[in-house]
């Protein structure tokens, strides 16, 4: 028998897959052109070429959606070379078919999209422009509000959920000239890795189906490796940003929490619970728009219209080219061993940095904490049941990643947790933040004793894993604990090596190695400095980006 809720996500989905025009669909032969299972088959939709082979995107719209940085692409628009309708119809039409391959969006308003990109070049021949991101598109993670449209956020307690008003990160970006046209998928709860809902099922990774795109911003990361965006906005409280940009091959930025309004996002927590601060962050795919991003929005005084977000306007730092860095380099957990790729991503970059001139500082696993810090996290995340809650009261299923991340957190007592075992309520509470407080001054002192200007490791334990296999969120979720700044760039790809072994020993955990699947998928590294030092962040990022990928 088939539940209530069953036939009203049938309806949704129809709804979705109505507002994309009858000439932006692709050719049932082209589609027949991917193995299948599609979500478990390696189908690399980026290579098979299905927007220039459609016909759907001129030339020129090809260009638009391949050629082009932020940056550039809005100096054809001030130049008045490229329109806003131009470029909008451009990323519409790319969306349009990545939606039908991937999966990878919730509500999509083209048209309305459509009409404001008139709009704005009607006052560009004026003379006049909104802001930094006059006439460029940009996407949005599904919890951020857009009065009129829905937020389910792959709940269906939320199913009938229409915002009523903007997400003030939303304004901003309006009043300075943004175009919005779409929201992406997201994880039921947006408490794992694998964006898979009952509403509107799982988004797959452009680069192979048959892996994750990460999560909870995993539409967004999927579209903007699809190139059906150039800029999307994520949120992170785990590595939410982080994880979908490495599965994705982009760039992606965790602000210090505050320094983008983010207290007026859907959410499937207690307000009163929200011990680990979730914050918006940009996806790119191109680094210096992770700059441009913050820049815009910290400068716009935010705090008017959010009063979690902080009055600091956006600092101008830049370094010295010549300027060489002491660099801290993770150490690998003895808990959460790093497949070959992983390992060898974070070693080339390190033996380039140093070949640079820059000081690299090995750090050991006794200074970094990632698995006492894992058990912290999740012990103030499981204070509040309200996701779960909601899960059971609406009659939905979990979805199978859930019970994943389960197994990633149980593999192992909580040793650094023994002592509250038996406590409970506000002292268990206080208990943990105590801990959290060990562990910030841990770090404080790691920056301090070293002499660090930035942090270098992995991000994940693997590349991209195959859907709901995502091991373990250590290297990330301790950044938000501690709530550092943290920047994740591409770096080259996956290659197996003959000989190559990967086996867990006792007290380990770990996704199983398969390097078949691993093979061409994008390497990442993660950067990351201080609370409050984000502008640092982005500019040592960008010279590590430069060394390691120019």
């Amino acid at each position: 028998m088939v539940a209530d809720w069953e036939n009203k996500v049938a309806e949704r989905r129809q709804q979705l897959s109505s507002k994309i025009p009858a000439e932006w669909r692709l050719k049932p032969e082209l589609l027949g052109e991917l193995k299948t299972p599609v979500e478990q088959s390696d189908n690399n939709v980026l290579e098979l070429g299905f927007c220039k082979r459609s016909g759907i995107l001129s030339q020129k719209e090809l260009d638009i959606t391949e050629s082009y940085t932020v940056s550039k692409l809005l100096e054809e628009l001030a130049s008045g070379k490229l329109t806003a309708l131009e470029v909008t119809t451009a990323f519409c039409k790319r969306t349009a078919i990545g939606h039908q391959l991937i999966n990878c969006c919730t509500e999509i308003f083209f048209d309305k999209a459509l009409q404001r990109a008139k709009e704005l070049d009607a006052l560009r021949e004026t003379g006049a422009a909104l802001g930094a991101f006059h006439g460029l598109p940009i996407s949005l993670k599904d919890n951020m509000q857009v009065a009129g449209e829905g937020a389910t956020i792959g709940m269906v307690a939320f199913l009938d959920t229409v915002s009523e008003k903007n997400s003030a990160v939303v304004d901003i970006i309006l009043a300075n000239g943004a175009v919005i046209y779409c929201k992406t998928n997201v994880p039921q709860t947006m408490m794992t890795v694998d964006s898979d809902n009952n509403i509107f099922g799982r988004t797959l990774n452009p680069l192979n189906t048959s892996l994750s795109a990460g999560g909870s911003s995993g539409g967004e990361g999927a579209l903007v490796g699809f190139k059906g965006s150039l800029l999307g906005l994520g949120t992170d409280v785990g590595g939410s940003v982080r994880f979908p940009a490495a599965n994705n091959g982009t760039y992606g930025f965790r602000p210090t929490v505050g320094r983008i309004p983010a207290g007026d996002l859907q959410a499937a927590t207690d307000p009163g619970m929200r011990h680990i601060k979730s914050c918006i962050g940009p996806l790119a795919a191109d680094f210096d728009s992770l700059s441009l991003f913050m820049k815009v929005i910290a400068d716009a005084k935010p705090w008017r219209l959010d009063p979690t977000a902080l009055d600091i306007p956006w600092r101008d730092v830049k370094l010295d080219p010549s300027q060489k860095l002491r660099i801290g380099v993770m150490a690998v957990d003895p808990a959460f061993p790093l497949h070959p790729p992983v390992l060898d991503s974070v070693k080339e970059a390190s033996d380039k940095l140093a070949a640079a001139g820059h000081e690299l500082i090995p750090l050991q696993s006794s200074e970094c904490l990632f698995w006492e810090a894992a058990q912290v996290a999740f012990g103030l995340f499981i204070l509040d049941p309200t996701g779960t809650r909601l899960v059971m009261d609406a009659g939905e299923p979990p979805i199978p990643s859930r019970a994943t991340l389960e197994k990633g957190l149980t593999f192992a007592p909580w040793v650094y947790l023994a002592d509250m075992k038996d406590t409970e309520g506000l002292a268990r509470l206080s208990a943990l933040n105590k801990k959290r407080a060990a562990i910030v001054k841990a770090w404080q002192g790691l920056y301090t004793k070293h002499s660090l200007d930035a942090v270098i490791g992995p991000l994940m334990q693997h590349t991209a894993a195959p859907h709901d296999e995502f091991a373990s969120s250590a290297y990330s979720t301790i950044f938000n604990l501690i709530d550092y700044p943290a920047c994740v760039i591409p770096f080259g790809k996956a290659t197996a090596k003959a000989g190559e072994t990967f086996e867990l020993k006792p007290g380990q955990y770990s996704s199983e190695y398969k390097p078949a699947k691993s093979e061409g998928m994008p390497r990442t590294i993660q950067i990351v400095t201080p609370t409050m030092r984000d502008e640092e962040c982005l500019a040592i990022s960008k010279v590590i980006d430069d060394c390691l990928n120019k």
